[in-house]
């Protein structure tokens, strides 16, 4: 009696040992199997969001200096709009996308300039949109690539200008 009791404990003692992490294992195992066998789905959304970041971005920044009032498009003595300046802002208001229709303000010399600029480009948007949400106006630091359309008319003026008159090449005769 005494050995039964002896092999039964024995018994029950080493069945839990080779039991311990048998569960784990095939658990694991399965888990292992899953992720195989669906590997790239789960981290194309991460690589995706990886790609697309900086081309958010890009594009952020390409509206941001797009609808970015610059200094020529404002008066130099009261910081008003000038007829550009206020062209601009209607284009900002009304063709650009909803989500897009933010109006970004450079910077003055001085506060007080700044705050004029301001000042008149939401006198400005108020007079074209009375009723409904307005764009918002920021400030920005960032100045855009560009100038007044006079600078530009005259640099093109003189690439007219420097262009030589059409010539045809003398006619050439054969001679035997």
């Amino acid at each position: 009696m005494r050995r039964l009791l002896v092999v039964v404990v024995l018994y029950l003692t080493t069945a839990s040992v080779a039991e311990a992490g048998w569960d784990e294992f095939w658990a694991r195992f399965h888990l292992d199997y899953q992720r195989m066998n669906c590997w790239p789905e789960p981290f194309q959304h991460a690589d995706r969001e990886l790609v697309r970041g900086p081309l958010i971005a890009m594009t952020n920044n390409g509206w941001r200096v797009q609808n970015t009032l610059s200094n020529h498009l404002f008066t130099l003595e009261e910081n008003t709009l000038t007829q550009a300046g206020t062209l601009k802002v209607r284009w900002i208001v009304t063709q650009t996308p909803p989500h897009r229709r933010t109006v970004y303000v450079l910077r003055g010399l001085t506060p007080e300039a700044t705050l004029a600029r301001v000042e008149t480009v939401q006198q400005e948007i108020a007079r074209m949109m009375p009723e409904g949400s307005r764009p918002e106006v920021l400030l920005t630091d960032a100045i855009p690539v560009g100038g007044s359309g006079d600078y530009f008319d005259a640099v093109d003026s003189m690439l007219k200008q420097s262009i030589p008159a059409p010539r045809l090449a003398p006619m050439q005769t054969e001679t035997n």
